[in-house]
Parts: structure tokens; sequence; C-alpha cells
């Protein structure tokens, strides 16, 4: 047991549970969706406090992990996620922390995401969690919805020919990995984030974070579910390739039809479309989440890795809220 599992008899008799509110009880339900154990002896090899190494301790790793998810589940910056830490009893149960314990500050929340996106450990966390869900049955397999999502920067552009000193470079202005597209008739900067979700149970199954310039369809293999019988998506994914794909593997073809400069659309595929539409129209709900709840889909970092964990995070948080739902429906 973590030495910070339990609260001790002033907390309980300043939080008792029949006070609970909404918040509580949310944070009480991902705490039975999850055996967090697995996910902290993951980040476990970020713990450097007994090496030679010295320098400060670390803050608990169950803490730290916890905290992570604290964050995106209400979209808190790292000093409002140390303030609210300090102030709110419910975020201090969530965690573990006692009322004797110090909070660990902005700071070192920072640098354990930098460290978690150097050491490349979000893709063990998210199969970690997928996995737990899947032993629970809530992945039904039914069919992959795929959609794509821009992820604009916060920061500026480096203009062409700029020469990209060392002084550009550090100015936190610039965000030299970022690129641009174009959708619909607007320009955009920043990133994708790329997701395949099981079309029954509303779950992300696989999610790849890119930038803004590479092509949806680039991706639609590594989105697709092997176990899964059908595939949908919007007239972005339209390609032969894939309808040759689905072909051989026995799929349903659930790609809308794209029409083209030569070629417009049938009254059938106009038909076939809205009603393939209605199908894919679920996988926009994760999307929402993170742009309002959540406020994720804004890249503050300058680095497509350090972008791409705070995305990772918001689809471990998306699952785990929507596995919670389907726990409480029951069978």
């Amino acid at each position: 047991m973590q030495k910070h599992s339990q609260l001790n008899l002033a907390d309980q008799f300043f939080h008792p549970g029949k006070q609970k509110n909404r918040t509580a009880e949310f944070l009480d339900r991902m705490n039975q969706v999850i055996d967090w154990q697995p996910l902290v002896d993951i980040v476990r090899v970020l713990d450097r406090s007994g090496t030679k190494k010295g320098g400060r301790p670390r803050p608990d790793m169950l803490i730290m992990v916890k905290s992570m998810f604290l964050q995106h589940f209400y979209g808190l910056s790292d000093p409002q996620l140390e303030e609210l830490l300090n102030d709110r009893l419910s975020f201090q149960q969530f965690v573990g922390l006692s009322m004797a314990d110090k909070t660990p500050d902005f700071t070192s929340f920072w640098h354990f995401k930098d460290e978690l996106a150097r050491a490349g450990l979000t893709d063990r966390l998210f199969e970690q969690v997928n996995r737990q869900l899947g032993a629970k049955g809530l992945f039904v397999r039914k069919g992959t919805i795929v959609d794509t999502t821009m992820v604009e920067s916060t920061n500026r552009l480096m203009k062409k020919g700029k020469q990209q000193s060392e002084q550009v470079q550090s100015n936190r202005q610039y965000d030299t990995q970022a690129r641009t597209t174009k959708k619909g008739n607007r320009h955009y900067f920043g990133y994708k984030g790329h997701i395949g979700m099981d079309m029954e149970s509303k779950l992300i199954n696989k999610r790849i974070f890119t930038t803004a310039n590479e092509h949806d369809s680039k991706y639609f293999e590594a989105l697709a579910d092997m176990d899964a019988k059908a595939l949908f998506g919007d007239k972005g994914y339209a390609d032969d390739r894939i309808k040759k794909m689905a072909r051989e593997f026995g799929w349903y073809y659930g790609i809308q039809d794209k029409a083209y400069r030569n070629r417009v659309l049938s009254r059938g595929q106009h038909k076939r479309n809205s009603k393939l539409g209605r199908i894919r129209s679920v996988v926009e709900l994760p999307f929402a989440w993170m742009k309002a709840p959540s406020k994720a889909l804004k890249a503050g970092a300058r680095s497509q890795v350090k972008n791409a964990v705070i995305f990772d995070f918001c689809c471990l948080c998306w699952n785990m809220k929507q596995a919670g739902l389907l726990l409480a429906k029951g069978p």
C-alpha cells in the first residue's frame, strides 16, 4: 500500500463522505475504473532519488501520475494545478495528499511531463489503461471510426528564409517543429491529433500525433482496429487503396464518397454519405471534450513530442471518463 493511499483522521473529519460533491464522486469513480499501480510502475524509471546523482527528492510517483490525470480532466495549467491541490480537498483525496503533506510545486509538474516526453512513456501508459479497460470487456470492436482534429500552435510561425540562429531557437515565441496546412478556406499552423475510436463504446483505441501538413489518409491503416469488421471515416479518407484493403480483409467500407472536379456525386452517393455521416459523427465527442473541458486543443509547447504528451493524456482521460459511464450502465 502506498504511504499516501489513505487520509489521516483529521482529513476524514474535515471531508466526510456524506459531503461529497460531484467532483469528488467523479474522482472516486476514476479510482474504481483504473488500477493505478501498474501506471506507477511504468513511470518509476524516472525516479532517481535513490541514485548517486542526488538532487531534490521527487514527490511520490502516485501523486505525480494522478496529478497529470487531474490536470487534463479539468484543463489546468501547472500553476493552477498546484493552487487547486492546495485548496480543494477532493483533489487532495484523489491524489493521496494528506493535510500534513506538502503539495508539489508547478515546476515539478513541468519537469515531470518533460521527462515523460523524453522517455516516451505515454505510449506504455496508453497501452496499460486500454489493456485494463479491455479486460473489463469495454471494447466492443464492431467497427472503427477514424478522424483527425487540428491542434493549433499558440506560438509564432518561423518565416521562410529567416535564419534559425541560436537566439531565434531559444525565443519562446517560435515553434520550429509545427507546420502549416489549409482546411477549407482557412490556414492552420500547428499539429494534428489522429484517433481510431471503437464505434460502440466510443473509447479511443489508437492515437497518433503529427504535424499539421501530414495527410489524414496516411495514417488510416495504423489507426484501424484489425479485430473490427467495419471502417468509418469522412471523405478526407476516401482512397481506392483503403477500399481495396477493406475488401481484402472482408471489412465493411464506410468511408464517405468524395466529389472531384470532373466527377460530382450522384444522388445515391449523397444519400450514402448522409447515412454514414450520422454513424461517424460520434467521433467528434472526444474532440469536443478536449476542446472545452480539457482545453487541450492548443499546442503551447515548442516541440512536437511535448505537445504529443498533452494529447496522449487527453485521450487517456477521455477513455477513463467514458469507461466510468459505461461501467455505471452495467452489462
